[in-house]
């Protein structure tokens, strides 16, 4: 009878997890109050990295 329990349990973190990472996906994935959403900002900043390394490559010896 633990066993049968214990597995339910498992189960049930998993369930927390999952809805705690739809949460986050969330908070980063929309604007709060008309901003710009955070993943864009995110990809803007790694957009510029890789330009700015590339061009860095480019330059000659």
């Amino acid at each position: 009878m633990t066993r049968r329990h214990r597995n339910f349990m498992r189960g049930q973190a998993l369930a927390e997890y999952l809805v705690a990472l739809l949460v986050l996906a969330m908070l980063i994935g929309f604007g709060l109050g008309g901003e710009e959403p955070v993943i864009d900002t995110l990809l803007d900043a790694v957009r510029t990295a890789f330009d700015r390394q590339s061009g860095f490559i480019s330059l000659p010896l």
